[in-house]
């Protein structure tokens, strides 16, 4: 496997202006945005947004991370097909990649591009299907965000689960309150941790809100999703913290 530091990576780019996409997401992306942006910020490298309709910028081009590249969603594919033989360089962020379409699609990409996987299913993927990008492991971008000053003592049970079509739960707790739905993807994050920091134990199939919650020192159940996301993550980053694990199943919940 090819593990790269994103930070040393990114270093290259340092002091420059680069194009950059974000794509729509919910409450949870933030905490990617929020990551990437203060990444960016410590190395002096300044964005400028696109979409499908911009102009180009600059030669180089940032695609921030996610669950995006996946068959559920077309957004970065769409992007990509418009854009990626217009920039010299182009960096996709880390992501997770799976998915038919995108088995077609990344044989159409080219040498400029650097594809960064949050986990390692997405770096086998994309090995199986390309053999001209750039590809590497690196940790989801949420991991860059500093969440000390929402640390403190919370009080029971947040479950959070996702009524999507990621969701594999045909029923859920009856006290369930997916907060990823109550936001977007660069909404500031004190709404987000505050809800979860009030909690002790949080039981969630959302990613995001399980970082989060390990990132806040809680006790952290993360649940599967429909495609092998949340289980490829927490292998990954989340297996070491000691508070999180991984539950496949909901029956000693309910």
């Amino acid at each position: 496997m090819k593990e790269y530091d994103l930070e040393t990576f990114l270093k290259k780019y340092s002091n420059m202006k680069v194009d950059f996409f974000r794509f729509n997401g919910n409450y949870g992306d933030s905490l990617i945005w929020h990551g990437t942006m203060r990444l960016l910020d410590r190395l002096s490298i300044s964005v400028n947004y696109v979409n499908n309709d911009s102009c180009i910028d600059s030669s180089i081009l940032f695609i921030d991370g996610g669950g995006n590249f996946v068959d559920y969603y077309s957004d970065v594919r769409d992007f990509l097909s418009l854009k990626h033989k217009k920039y010299k360089e182009v960096v996709i962020l880390p992501h997770t990649i799976s998915g038919e379409k995108q088995k077609e699609f990344l044989k159409e990409l080219g040498l400029n591009v650097t594809i960064f996987c949050r986990e390692e299913e997405s770096f086998n993927f994309i090995k199986n299907h390309s053999d001209r990008v750039q590809c590497y492991l690196s940790q989801d971008c949420a991991f860059y965000n500093d969440f000390s000053e929402y640390e403190k003592v919370g009080t029971g049970t947040l479950n959070a689960f996702r009524d999507d079509g990621e969701s594999i739960f045909d029923k859920k707790p009856i006290d369930n309150i997916d907060i990823s739905h109550d936001g977007w993807c660069k909404k500031p994050l004190g709404d987000f941790l505050e809800k979860i920091s009030n909690y002790d134990e949080i039981r969630t199939d959302r990613l995001h809100v399980a970082i989060a919650g390990t990132l806040l020192n809680k006790k952290v159940m993360l649940f599967p999703n429909s495609y092998y996301k949340n289980l490829a993550v927490y292998e990954y980053s989340l297996k070491k913290y000691p508070k999180t694990v991984f539950a496949h199943n909901l029956l000693n919940i309910l």
